[in-house]
C-alpha cells in the first residue's frame, strides 16, 4: 500500500451513494433487478431471484432472498431484506447487500485497489489485505470499519461487497418478535381451563 493511504487513515465516508453493478444500497427489488440487467446488457428477467428456503416467521412464507447474475465471469449478487413492516399482502424488499466477484488473476491487487481509490477515493482503512471505507472510522486499524458501522464497502483481491446491516439487524429483530408472540399464542392456547 502506498504511503499516501496510509497517512490519510481514518477517513469517513458515507458509502450509502456507492453502487456496484448501477446496484445502490436500499434500492426496491425491481430497480435493483432492472439497474443489473442495464449493467450486463440483458432483459430484467434473466436476473435469476432466489428464495429463501424455509418460510418467514414473519409471513408464513418463503421471502426472495437473492438477485444474481454471471457474465464473462463476472459475477454480481445482490441480497435482499424485507422492508418493515411486512406482512403477507404487503411485501416490499430492499439491496441490503451487493458482492461483485471477478475471475482470479484477471487484474492484480495493486491494480483492483488503484482502481478503487481512483473511483472512490482513499479508502478508511485496510484490514487484512482489505480496503474499507465507512462513515465511522475508528483509529484502531485492526478493526477500523468493523465496528459501529452498519455502512462499509469492502474491496479485496477477489471482489468487492457493498453492505449495510442494519437491515439485517431490523430483520432478525422483528423475527424473534415474531417467534416470541406466536410462542406466548402458544402458551395460551395450551393452558387448561379453570373448572367454575
Amino acid at each position: 500500500m502506498s504511503a499516501s493511504i496510509l497517512a490519510a487513515q481514518p477517513r469517513a465516508v458515507d458509502v450509502n451513494g456507492f453502487d456496484l453493478g448501477n446496484v445502490k444500497l436500499g434500492m426496491d427489488l425491481e430497480q435493483a433487478r432492472a439497474a443489473m440487467a442495464a449493467h450486463f446488457g440483458v432483459l430484467p428477467s434473466a436476473i435469476a431471484l432466489d428464495y429463501k428456503a424455509e418460510p418467514s416467521p414473519l409471513t408464513g412464507t418463503k421471502l426472495p432472498m437473492r438477485l444474481r447474475y454471471e457474465s464473462g465471469g463476472e459475477e454480481l449478487s445482490v441480497n435482499l431484506e424485507p422492508r418493515l413492516p411486512i406482512t403477507a399482502s404487503t411485501r416490499r424488499f430492499a439491496v441490503a447487500q451487493i458482492v461483485r466477484r471477478w475471475p482470479e488473476g484477471v487484474r492484480s491487487q495493486a491494480q483492483i485497489f488503484e482502481a478503487a481509490q481512483a473511483q472512490y477515493g482513499p479508502p478508511s482503512g485496510i484490514v487484512d489485505q482489505r480496503m474499507l471505507w465507512c462513515a465511522r472510522p475508528l483509529a484502531n486499524p485492526a478493526v477500523v470499519c468493523l465496528q459501529d458501522n452498519p455502512a462499509v464497502f469492502a474491496v479485496s483481491a477477489k471482489g468487492m461487497a457493498l453492505f449495510d446491516v442494519s437491515w439485517v439487524d431490523a430483520r432478525v429483530e422483528a423475527e424473534m418478535a415474531a417467534k416470541a408472540r406466536k410462542a406466548q399464542e402458544s402458551q395460551k392456547t395450551l393452558k387448561p381451563q379453570k373448572p367454575h
